[in-house]
């Protein structure tokens, strides 16, 4: 379990239950209005992070931890799907939500704490390393 050192934010399990929601919207809305094949839905509505959020939520959770990591990268999937569910004329509060959330992302610190895979779900790598005490995890604040 060697560690990665890609740029990421640190996201509590609120924004990730936000996010979702974003994502799923947008993938229905997306669905329901569109043509389009499976591949081209899932990059428009950026519901390819869905599993990976479900991952790296369900890890912190049993870890006892507060902040997953998101990639910077992957935020440009969020923007996807804001600006698609704006043309698939979207849900206004999912709408206002998912602006509230690139706000809140892109004034973020980004995280200088090495990232690490655990049975293939992405985790900060000092939450890994001692569960018993639980050493202090990246924070928000």
């Amino acid at each position: 379990m060697a560690s990665i050192t890609p740029d990421s934010i640190a996201i509590t399990i609120r924004e990730v239950v936000t996010l979702l929601e974003v994502l799923e919207h947008a993938h229905t809305c997306i669905a329901q209005l569109s043509e389009t094949d499976e591949e081209t839905l899932a990059k428009a509505s950026g519901s390819t992070l869905i599993p990976f959020l479900y991952g790296r939520t369900g890890f912190a959770s049993i870890q006892g931890r507060r902040n997953i990591p998101l990639l910077t990268d992957e935020i440009t999937l969020l923007e996807a799907a804001v600006v698609n569910l704006e043309s698939y004329q979207g849900n206004e509060v999912v709408l206002c939500s998912g602006y509230q959330l690139m706000n809140d992302f892109a004034n973020r610190k980004r995280n200088s704490y090495p990232l690490r895979h655990v049975h293939r779900i992405l985790t900060f790598t000092d939450e890994v390393e001692d569960t018993a005490s639980g050493p202090a995890a990246p924070s928000l604040t």
